[in-house]
């Protein structure tokens, strides 16, 4: 359970810091023209995504669940109790996004960047679900 406790820890933290930056992003414009804005939020989203799909494959593989990719790992949650079917729907769109950012950077599309910020309620219902399982 440490890889999963850790993993966990570290999406706290990246949440937490989406959190406190989101005030300083007025609009898409700005990650524009502020590149250090720019860079932290985008680490910390990339983050945000890539621990939710190690989680995922994590409890997926726990489980017995094969997956082939990580959309799959992401949609594999719906088969654990815990994991309603809308929120597994909100997550499967992580991995997406996460490939947006590795391999789209140049030619991004801020506006999806600040709407993602504006929904993080998935990511921490994930996080508490994931939560549960571990106490149980």
């Amino acid at each position: 359970m440490n890889y999963i406790v850790e993993r966990l820890s570290e999406l706290r933290r990246h949440l937490d810091h989406l959190r406190e930056l989101r005030p300083g992003v007025r609009g898409p414009e700005v990650l524009e023209v502020d590149l250090s804005l720019h860079n932290d939020v985008l680490f910390s989203l990339l983050t945000v995504a890539q621990v939710v799909i190690d989680v995922a494959g994590e409890l997926s593989a726990r489980e017995g669940h094969r997956f082939e990719d990580y959309t799959t790992a992401v949609r594999n949650l719906a088969k654990l109790d815990g994991f309603s079917q809308e929120l597994v729907e909100d997550l499967a769109r992580l991995p997406g996004f996460r490939n947006i950012l590795v391999h789209e950077y140049v030619e991004l599309d801020y506006g999806l960047v600040v709407a993602a910020l504006d929904n993080l309620e998935p990511v921490e219902a994930f996080l508490n679900a994931v939560l549960v399982r571990l106490e149980e």
